[in-house]
Order: structure tokens, then C-alpha cells, then sequence
């Protein structure tokens, strides 16, 4: 009698162990198929970042593992402790099958639970991606003259561990090489498998097919390292430069192999700066006594495997420091981003000298007896007219010319703006009552925006309404003629794009559209939109850092987003 209190004890314990483990395992697999996939793809629609994307779902799941543990304490506080022996046993056993079933449609991935959470097979010419692979997937291959797959299942999970064993039987039946990899989705550090990816793709010349459980996240990881390693573009993830990070305006070059712009988050160092192959790190920030973010921005480059390079400014860099950076990151022959914590003096110079081979000097904005003067970049001043002593004063900053635009007309102030553009002269532009129009104008043409282009969304367009991708960068309906002067020349685009559809337009639309731009001195591009136009149209806008305006017929606006959004 003596050993029945303890006994019952032991079982309680076992049945709770059971419950906890068999609802972790078999709520998990559902979990992952029903909430964990179709929340990731939710995501991945919205544009977030694969970096973002993993972030936020560790703590889904954190979170299943968290909720296990709290079902499992009220199931054994609640109902085993209390001796509710019928439904103690009624959950274990619901428990349990939830297990068998889960584990059943997670091995059989032929189902069409676990296809409909597959993502696609994506072929290339050495490497192809996807899900797992069933017995005649594998045969498949082997008449198709692939030489091996690389798994990237990871044994130590339960689940995965017969998949991997099956897999590995199989391949020896129809004689394929396999090569697992194991890597651990959203947690876990892969740095060791993928170490291996880059020496086994390195090593020879064979054709793989790549592989994870549904061929969604892990794949995507190594596409990333087949393309840094191989510099194939079939295999890059491809992405439009932005113009904007969290703390700040990113620049660019036309080159692109310069970057320019604030101290990254923990996320834009890998979505922007790693996955942007980058290849060096030039650190604006001030001695590390005064701050930790450059201990901290060490750390960091160190695990992402780039070279870093302090070169610390003051908050008002004379012209000679300026140079003594800009000739450092012009010599090199790799790819390089320069920072300070945000967009400071110093960057602002910095993107002048690059840019233009000089800058404007100086921190706040000059002042003159008439008003505030306003800071385009470090490229240009505008304010009011200034007397002959301000105009020494400005001289001393840098200032080469003096564009007297009060009193034109907008197209007369937007040409003679985009003469001082072209010629990367150093200008203060009198503007007059006009002040608030001209630096709207003279920030479009160089810039966009100053900020991020939230105003730009509040245009209004006679044939619909426009979409800002970047700070400058627009898609909308196509311009009516007085648009050219109300839109274009108003707020100083610097590039029209004509995406053109030989299905749903005329040579004469196209010719009207070209003759409009030019009676308003606009650059005009014409893009026709057939198989490809992407390769011609990311380079324009690659080049082109003031503000572009994609505009195509209304029909065409919605896959001309799509496309851009993937990006």
C-alpha cells in the first residue's frame, strides 16, 4: 500500500511528460503547416526583408514552444493533480494522435496538406531548388544528369531525422550523391553547413538539386551564398538600390560601387549592406570613448565577414578631410559603404565631393540680412539676394556662381537649374518670393526628396494616382500636357520613363510624349515593354539619383508595382 501514492505519482509525471512532448511534437507540425508557412508568405507578399522575416518568426516560435509548456502546467495542475483520471487520459490520447496524424501528413510530403506549403521549383543551370524530394523526384533528376543533392534537412529534429534517412536510401537506389547540410530554420546558427556550401559548389563543376522539408526559407540562404560565390546572376537575389534606410538617406554612385548613408540597423546589415556585397566598411563615428556604437558596428562586421575602416571626422570636416576619405574609398576595386550615425555634415560633403570632385563647406546654413538661406545637399544654397559682402562670405564656403531665378518662368528657373546639374557647379540660387519653389524644384532634380517622398504621395494626377517605391522614385498614369509644367517642371523631375506597350500604344503617343519632354528641357527615356525591359529599365534608374517618374497606361500601372516591389 505503502508504494501506491508513489507509483501514482510516477504516472502522473509520465502522462505529463506524454502530453507535454506529444503536443509539442504533433501541434507543432500543424502549427508549421497552418499558422508558421502562410504567416511567412504573408510577409514575404508584404516585401519584408528575408532578414525581417526570420526575426519575427522566432518569436512564433518561442511562442509554441511557450505555449506548450503553459498547456502542459494547467493540464497537470488542473486535471492530473486533481485526479480527473477520464479526462487525463482522454487528452494524453488526443495528445498522442495529434502526434500520428501530424507525423504522418510531415512524412508522407506527398499529401496535398504539406504541397499546398511547398514553395516552387526554381531550376538553374547547375543548381536547382525546391522541396523535398520523393523516390521518382530523385530518379527524375538522374535521367536529367544531375550529379548529387544537397540536403539541408537537420537530424537533430525527429521530424526531419527519417525524412534524411529515407532520402539518403533512395538516392543510393538510383545512384546519387547526397550531401547533407544541415541547417536549422529561423534559430540556430548555420555558419558551419554553410562554410561547406561554399566548398563544395567551389569544388567542381556538377549539377546539384538543393533542398530543405518545403523548399522555402533554407533554399533561400543558399542562393544567396551560390551567387556570392559564383558571381552567377541566375542565382542572385535581385533588389533595387534604395535610397533610404531607418536612420537616414542612403546614396549611391553610378558605379554603385560606393554607398553613402547612416549607421545600418541590425537588419539592413545583412538586407542591405551584406546582401548588397558590400565588401568594406568605412566608419565615419568618432572614437569609441565617445559612444559604443562603434565597439558594437565591430562586432557586428566582424560575424558578417567584412572589412572595416575607421575614419573618423568632426561634426564640421574641413575640405582636406573630406578628400583624405574620398581618396581612400575612390582607390579601392571593391565594393564599399561609408557611414557616420546619420545623415551628417560630413556625409553630406562627402556625397558632393564624390559625386561632383568639390563641396560646399559648412554646417548650419549662411546667413544673410534678407532670410534664411536652405542647404541642397552640399551642392547648392538657396535663399534671397544676398549683398557683396554675403557673396564673399559665400564665396569662402565654396560657392562658384550666383543663378538669379526671380522673376522666371518655371520652365526658365528648371532649365537653368539643370544646367548648373550637368555642369556640377557649386551655385547659390536667388530665388526670391519664390524660395519655397525653387529648393522644391532644385531637391527633385538632385535628390527627389530631402526626406523620404511621403510628400510626393499627395500629388494629384489628372488620369489616377501615383506610387512612391523610393524617395525618387514614382510610377503613375501617364502625364497630360500641362502635367509637364504642374508636375514635372514644378517639382523638378529629373527623368521621365515611358514604359511603352506596342499592344496598347502609338508611335504617335510615343512621339507626343517625347516632344512634350523636350519643350520642357525633361530627359525622356523610352522603355518598350516587352520580354527583358527590366534590363533596361533598373540601369536608367540606377543612374539617374533625382527624381524618375515611370509612367505607363493604366492597364499596365498595377504589374509595373508588382514588378518593382519585388525588388
Amino acid at each position: 500500500m505503502t508504494n501506491e501514492p508513489k507509483n501514482r505519482f510516477f504516472l502522473k509525471l509520465l502522462l505529463w511528460f506524454v502530453f507535454l512532448s506529444t503536443l509539442g511534437v504533433g501541434g507543432g507540425v500543424f502549427f508549421l503547416l497552418f499558422v508558421v508557412v502562410p504567416i511567412e508568405q504573408a510577409f514575404t507578399d508584404r516585401g519584408w526583408s528575408q532578414f525581417k522575416i526570420d526575426h519575427a518568426m522566432k518569436y512564433f516560435v518561442v511562442g509554441w514552444v511557450i505555449f506548450g509548456f503553459v498547456v502542459s502546467f494547467l493540464y497537470y495542475n488542473f486535471i492530473v493533480k486533481k485526479n480527473h483520471w477520464l479526462l487525463t487520459w482522454l487528452l494524453a490520447a488526443s495528445s498522442i494522435m495529434l502526434t500520428v496524424a501530424g507525423l504522418y501528413y510531415f512524412l508522407n510530403t506527398g499529401s496535398g496538406i504539406v504541397q499546398a506549403s511547398q514553395g516552387e521549383v526554381v531550376e538553374g543551370e547547375r543548381f536547382t531548388f525546391g522541396p523535398y524530394p520523393e523516390k521518382e523526384d530523385l530518379l527524375s533528376l538522374k535521367e536529367r544528369g544531375y550529379d548529387g543533392v544537397i540536403t539541408l534537412l537537420n537530424p537533430t529534429l525527429p521530424i526531419e531525422k527519417p525524412l534524411l534517412g529515407q532520402e539518403v536510401r533512395f538516392a543510393e537506389e538510383v545512384e546519387l550523391e547526397v550531401h547533407s547540410l544541415p541547417m536549422l530554420p529561423w534559430v540556430g546558427d548555420n555558419t558551419k553547413s554553410i562554410e561547406k556550401v561554399k566548398e563544395l559548389i567551389t569544388q567542381d563543376d556538377k549539377k546539384y538539386y538543393v533542398h530543405c522539408y518545403l523548399g522555402r526559407h533554407r533554399v533561400d540562404v543558399v542562393k544567396q551564398v551560390i551567387n556570392e560565390e559564383l558571381g552567377d546572376d541566375l542565382y542572385a537575389l535581385h533588389f533595387l538600390q534604395p535610397t533610404t534606410l531607418e536612420r537616414g538617406n542612403l546614396f549611391y554612385f553610378p558605379d554603385q560601387s560606393i554607398l553613402l548613408g547612416p549607421y545600418p540597423t541590425e537588419e539592413e546589415w545583412f538586407t542591405r549592406i551584406k546582401r548588397g556585397e558590400v565588401e568594406e566598411i568605412v566608419s565615419l563615428l568618432k572614437d569609441p570613448q565617445d559612444s559604443e556604437w562603434p565597439i558594437k558596428e565591430k562586432k557586428t562586421v566582424s560575424e558578417i565577414q567584412i572589412k572595416y575602416t575607421s575614419m573618423p571626422l568632426k561634426e564640421e570636416p574641413t575640405l582636406d578631410d573630406i578628400k583624405k576619405v574620398a581618396s581612400y574609398v575612390q582607390s579601392l576595386d571593391h565594393k564599399v559603404y561609408v557611414h557616420d550615425f546619420t545623415n551628417s555634415t560630413a556625409t553630406a560633403m562627402l556625397e558632393s565631393y564624390i559625386d561632383w570632385g568639390t563641396t560646399l563647406l559648412g554646417d548650419t546654413s549662411p546667413i544673410v540680412q534678407c532670410g534664411e538661406t536652405e542647404w541642397i545637399g552640399r551642392k547648392m544654397l538657396v535663399g534671397c539676394q544676398p549683398d557683396k559682402v554675403e557673396r564673399d562670405r559665400l564665396r569662402k564656403i565654396g560657392t562658384t556662381d550666383f543663378i538669379q531665378l526671380d522673376g522666371l518662368s518655371l520652365t526658365e528657373q528648371y532649365q537653368l537649374i539643370k544646367e548648373v546639374k550637368d555642369q556640377k557647379r557649386l551655385a547659390y540660387l536667388v530665388a526670391g518670393p519664390y524660395q519655397k519653389q525653387v529648393t522644391r524644384m532644385a531637391t527633385g532634380l538632385l535628390y527627389g526628396s530631402a526626406q523620404r517622398g511621403e510628400e510626393l504621395e499627395e500629388i494629384k494626377f489628372i488620369n489616377g494616382q501615383a506610387k512612391r517605391h523610393e524617395r525618387n522614385l514614382l510610377v503613375g498614369p501617364m502625364l497630360e500636357s500641362s502635367e509637364y509644367m504642374t508636375f514635372a517642371t514644378a517639382y523638378g523631375v529629373a527623368q521621365v520613363i515611358y514604359l511603352q506597350s506596342p499592344s496598347t500604344s502609338s508611335e504617335e503617343e510615343m512621339k507626343q510624349v517625347k516632344e512634350l519632354g523636350a519643350a520642357h528641357h525633361i530627359k525622356v527615356k523610352v522603355v518598350q515593354m516587352t520580354t527583358g525591359y527590366e534590363e533596361e529599365l533598373i540601369p536608367l534608374l540606377d543612374r539617374e539619383s533625382g527624381l524618375n517618374y515611370i509612367m505607363t497606361e493604366d492597364s499596365l500601372t498595377s504589374e509595373v508595382n508588382a514588378y518593382l516591389k519585388k525588388f
